[in-house]
């Protein structure tokens, strides 16, 4: 059996509207901000891999657990989300700590829909498009397809 886990760094914490930026090869704090709605899962990226933006994949982490900012965790791809901004794909992996479960159902489809819609209000010149949730094998290929080849 192949081990399909990727570590994901935290930047921002789940009920926090506080949004972190970290530099995604260094790992240091490069800047903070308020944002219109608070985090319902810890938010961050997979460090190691790049998007057509020149970003790393974001990625939420599935869990009821409090995980700090600045925390690598170690998780299973269960989903990703389907999400364009401004007509270029920003999906996003959603992952489970390793030894835990979710469910992946309509309604996280809807707290992240929700989420989304609220982050991005003030920002009205901004196209975003929520689309569905794909499955864990689709999320995999997807981290592996922006793998950098460092």
């Amino acid at each position: 059996m192949t081990d399909t886990t990727v570590q994901v760094f935290v930047e921002s914490e789940a009920g926090s509207d506080l949004r972190r930026v970290f530099d995604e090869t260094t790992l240091e704090l490069r800047s903070e901000r308020r944002v219109a709605a608070a985090y319902p899962f810890p938010y961050g990226f997979i460090p190691g891999t790049i998007t057509d933006d020149g970003s790393a994949v974001d990625c939420f982490v599935l869990t009821a657990e409090r995980i700090p900012s600045g925390t690598v965790v170690r998780a299973e791809p269960v989903g990703l989300l389907e999400q364009i901004e401004n007509d270029e794909i920003d999906h996003k992996v959603l992952a489970v700590p390793a030894g835990e479960s979710w469910s992946v159902d309509a309604s996280l489809q809807g707290t992240l829909r929700a989420f989304i819609s609220d982050l991005f209000r003030p920002y009205a010149h901004d196209r975003v498009e929520i689309g569905r949730i794909l499955g864990a094998d689709v999320a995999i290929a997807f981290i592996a397809s922006r793998a950098r080849g460092e």
